[in-house]
């Protein structure tokens, strides 16, 4: 089987982020319902926990939806057999920023709401933050060889 193709590993990958896109906008829209549903199964009706939760998951669901469309972009470069690139070094910052902006937001929640899920979920996410700076680094230095080498005859 192949790794890096769009039949491969990395094509399968590509389409279920695709797929986990096109869901999390559903479910980015349905939002206010999904909510209230919830809510009212635990609670027997809407709570202030409602306007807290609603601004909440629609500022991180955000955030994710852009992690995952970054991720499609990555995988679409992967599958193109050209991972090193400027534009994949600019995404894993991106997942990175956006990584950090919601363990922010989870660390505020964890003041106003905590759960151990919470906590977990923040630090989660900083590792995930400091992961793709990392990565964009090491990604960045091997475009910069990837260059000179296409310069040396």
């Amino acid at each position: 089987m192949h790794i890096l193709d769009d039949k491969g590993l990395s094509g399968i990958v590509k389409r279920f982020l695709d797929i986990v896109f096109i869901g999390g906008i559903g479910i980015f829209i349905a939002l206010p319902y999904v909510i209230k549903w919830y809510l009212g199964k635990l609670y027997e009706g809407t709570t202030e926990k409602y306007w807290f939760l609603l601004p909440f998951l629609y500022i991180t669901g955000f955030l994710a939806l852009m992690i995952v469309n970054e991720l499609r972009r990555i995988f679409g470069t992967l599958n193109k057999r050209n991972p090193f690139t400027m534009s994949n070094v600019k995404s894993l910052k991106r997942i990175a920023a956006a990584s950090f902006a919601i363990s922010a937001a989870y660390i505020v929640k964890i003041f106003l709401f905590n759960s151990f899920l919470t906590i977990i979920l923040a630090m989660v996410f900083i590792i995930a933050g400091l992961f793709c700076i990392i990565l964009a680094e090491v990604f960045r230095q091997a475009v910069i060889v990837k260059e000179e080498n296409d310069l040396t005859i």
